[in-house]
């Protein structure tokens, strides 16, 4: 069987629905060959290059930015261990929730050593964990100021979808987890896989 990873999407209070949900769906529509994508949309596919699960601290319902409840996969202490794990965002109320919980930023943390992908202001979790030192970043353009003014070591960009720092990819605001996503199926497997899969969800970008 060719490779798949584990992938693990951190679900919180008041996390922007879209930037989890982007990166879920293009995750689960990708597909190794071109003959999978009719068993993909018929759920008759059994190999996929991505195995998508979510989590939160406790395991039990979050809700979403705007109401939406949702019932993660697995708490911290039940999860298997993901080869990647997906950091999303969300307003300054989930913001300040998110940074101060130790628990989750201990477990961003803890997986320092795998690639580790934020969206919108995800990069701000990365940021309090340690794992945007000396490097650059982005995020939502409303929270630019914000992560430089709280991170003077790192580097913030502007004007880009996101920005890879090798195994640390951040990505700017909300449906810039899609573009994130499809480069990170580029870059783990090929650009015509991730072409594939833009098709597929119909979603255009050049993965670069």
């Amino acid at each position: 069987m060719p490779k798949q990873y584990n992938v693990g999407i951190l679900l919180f209070d008041y996390v922007d629905a879209l930037d989890f949900t982007g990166p879920y769906e293009v995750f689960n529509m990708t597909t190794y060959r071109k003959e999978d994508v009719k068993k993909l949309l018929t759920n008759d596919l059994e190999e996929k290059p991505f195995n998508v699960q979510t989590v939160s601290v406790d395991g039990k319902k979050i809700k979403v930015h705007h109401g939406l409840t949702v019932i993660p996969d697995f708490s911290f202490s039940n999860c298997p261990k993901f080869d990647i794990i997906i950091v999303p965002g969300g307003p300054l109320k989930a913001i300040n929730n998110v940074t101060k919980n130790k628990e989750i930023i201990d477990w961003i943390a803890s997986y320092q050593n795998q690639l580790i992908a934020s969206v919108c202001t995800g990069a701000l979790f990365l940021a309090k964990a340690g794992l945007l030192l000396e490097k650059k970043a982005t995020t939502n353009k409303a929270a630019l100021e914000l992560l430089a003014k709280g991170y003077p070591d790192i580097k913030v960009i502007s004007d880009v979808k996101f920005v890879d720092e090798g195994n640390i990819i951040t990505s700017a605001g909300v449906s810039s987890g899609i573009n994130m996503a499809l480069y990170i199926v580029s870059k783990l497997f090929d650009k015509e896989i991730a072409i594939r899969t833009s098709n597929t969800i119909e979603f255009q970008d050049n993965f670069t």
